[in-house]
């Protein structure tokens, strides 16, 4: 028979296994309490850094000194904030854009129109001679004139700013690119008396793209004939800078003051010697526009020798 000492012995080793069970179990809940509560506090906290993150305010629930999941994870909600906030902003510049641009286009427009329709009037009227309607027969031409050059200025303007078009620059000779722009106006420039001369190196390359900087050199050397003296010479000239090339493209007219230069790139901006001859003011702008597109820069002076001077500085 099994001695009543050892039976004792027995019960209270398992009594007591049963107890230390029951505290293992218990300190394992209460641990399990703590953190069920801890994971409530910590999305509550998350939920609400999200909410103010959604209402437009970045908050910071959590240390981002310690390298912590719940640091990291709100780093990168706060990077996702940012982006989606800049992407706000642009969209926000973007219609601010359209919305001035719109607004100078009806403005611009508005006065050739109106001509249009006075001049129409007065073609209806029974007295006028002959050399009369032909007088307002050339004022309605100008004026349609007027009208399509906005609408071909303003539609490139646009695709540009609206990243409708991009420009893609590419290594390749400037040389090209400058002669297929005097091409296009040696007609307008030989019924000018203009003599188109090319100074410099002519090997030298450019970061550019082709269609868009031919673009700028055509405003440049339009420019030039329209506001240059009759017989005169416009030179166009080469230089090689360490980080640049330089384009120029010189005429001479009318003196610009320096005071001037600073706002002849502005948009709609005609000089005072402009008054005179055809023009929207969407030339510069739009070359300016093209360059700084390019990571180049444009800019004028007046030379006592070349006269006014507009240079364009495309990247080598």
């Amino acid at each position: 028979m099994e001695r009543p000492d050892m039976s004792r012995g027995m019960t209270v080793f398992l009594l007591a296994v049963i107890v230390i069970l029951m505290a293992v179990l218990a300190l394992v809940l209460l641990r399990y309490r703590r953190m069920e509560k801890f994971a409530d506090r910590t999305m509550i906290q998350v939920n609400d850094m999200l909410e103010q993150l959604i209402l437009g305010r970045e908050v910071k629930c959590f240390s981002e000194n310690e390298d912590t999941l719940l640091g990291k994870f709100q780093t990168r909600a706060g990077r996702l904030y940012d982006i989606h906030r800049a992407q706000e902003q642009r969209e926000k510049e973007l219609r601010d854009q359209i919305s001035r641009s719109v607004s100078d286009l009806v403005h611009q427009i508005n006065t050739p129109i109106a001509n249009i329709k006075m001049y129409s009037e007065f073609l209806k009227e029974d007295f006028l001679t002959t050399e009369e309607r032909r007088h307002f027969a050339d004022n309605l031409e100008r004026q349609a004139r007027k009208l399509s050059w906005l609408g071909e200025g303003f539609a490139k303007i646009s695709r540009l700013e609206t990243g409708i078009i991009s420009l893609n620059p590419e290594l390749q000779p400037v040389l090209p690119v400058v002669l297929s722009a005097v091409d296009q106006i040696s007609l307008k420039a030989e019924q000018h008396g203009n003599d188109i001369c090319l100074e410099g190196r002519q090997d030298l390359k450019a970061c550019l793209d082709r269609k868009w900087t031919e673009e700028v050199f055509f405003n440049l050397l339009d420019n030039a004939v329209k506001y240059s003296v009759p017989e005169s010479r416009i030179l166009v000239e080469f230089l090689e800078y360490e980080m640049y090339i330089r384009i120029n493209v010189c005429s001479q007219g009318t003196k610009v003051e320096r005071e001037e230069f600073a706002r002849v790139f502005q948009r709609f901006y005609r000089g005072k010697n402009a008054a005179e001859q055809e023009g929207v003011g969407l030339g510069l702008y739009l070359a300016r526009e093209i360059v700084n597109g390019q990571r180049g820069y444009m800019k004028g002076e007046y030379d006592s020798e070349k006269g006014n001077v507009f240079s364009v500085f495309l990247r080598r």
